[in-house]
């Protein structure tokens, strides 16, 4: 996977809709400078675990999320739970930004929790370079947001 990551600011300023964002953080990097060359986004969508677990099926992707993305433009990638930190930064510094889905794993200690702190940490890391990675949350990735970003436990039914 090409790293195709352009350096661009997204300012949403709070009050876009989820659509309009996503077609804008799409359209950002959407537009091709060759014939040759493909400068769709690459976005990866976190896996997270399965409620029932087969063999060789522990976890995964809902389909809308992919078809949420690509009809937009992107191209996809899963984002594995339960990999090392290598494969994580190998995998960060081949995509263009991240999706974490809806679902219902826990914030504090999944593989879910665990990938997306780690994402959520490169990501800071990246922006503080200039290097604006974008991370985005569904859901139960909105609430692993918040939980990343306060530190702390500030939900409540």
């Amino acid at each position: 996977m090409a790293k195709v990551r352009k350096e661009q600011n997204i300012d949403t300023g709070g009050s876009a809709s989820a659509n309009m964002f996503l077609l804008l953080f799409i359209s950002l990097f959407s537009l091709c400078s060759s014939a040759d060359r493909n400068d769709k986004p690459i976005i990866g969508v976190l896996a997270q675990e399965a409620f029932q677990p087969k063999p060789n099926q522990s976890a995964y992707i809902a389909a809308s999320y992919v078809k949420f993305l690509e009809s937009a433009g992107a191209r996809v990638v899963p984002v594995m739970i339960n990999q090392t930190l290598d494969q994580y930064k190998t995998l960060f510094n081949s995509i263009n930004g991240i999706l974490y889905p809806g679902g219902g794993v826990s914030i504090i200690s999944s593989g879910y929790q665990r990938a997306a702190k780690i994402f959520y940490e490169l990501a800071i890391e990246a922006n503080k370079r200039g290097d604006y990675f974008p991370v985005w949350g569904t859901c139960l990735g909105f609430e692993q947001l918040m939980y990343l970003s306060s530190r702390k436990t500030i939900l409540a039914r």
